[in-house]
């Protein structure tokens, strides 16, 4: 079974001043953590971070390549198609409740799984 997987979705501040989001939780994973890809010797690697910034008016994507949440020890393999809640904490806005759809034909292989709209 793979042990990782990450969700990327598009987070919308509807705020009037810039909100942080400061982790992810959830039952999917062992571990959930914020993180971004960094070009490093020429080598893409990936590193945890401890916020993302989220602008007013400005959506924030969160993809491959670049921010996501990390699903570390997967506690089952991700099913296209299959639903999963994250609850996000943001600074402001407090804990926001989310649902991921996981994308994908073998989603579970690939190192980006899920898809979801922060509301």
């Amino acid at each position: 079974m793979v042990k990782n997987g990450a969700a990327y979705m598009t987070l919308v501040n509807t705020g009037a001043e810039t909100d942080r989001l400061l982790s992810a939780s959830g039952e999917v994973a062992e571990t959930i953590e914020l993180h971004t890809h960094l070009l490093e010797n020429n080598v893409m690697k990936m590193r945890k971070v401890d916020a993302i910034e989220v602008a007013p008016g400005e959506p924030t994507a969160l993809k491959p390549g670049g921010l996501h949440v990390m699903l570390i020890g997967l506690k089952k393999p991700l099913v296209a198609g299959e639903i999963f809640p994250l609850t996000l904490k943001f600074e402001k806005a407090g804990e926001v409740p989310v649902q991921v759809m996981v994308r994908g034909k073998d989603a579970a292989t690939l190192p980006g799984s899920g898809h979801a709209h922060h509301q």
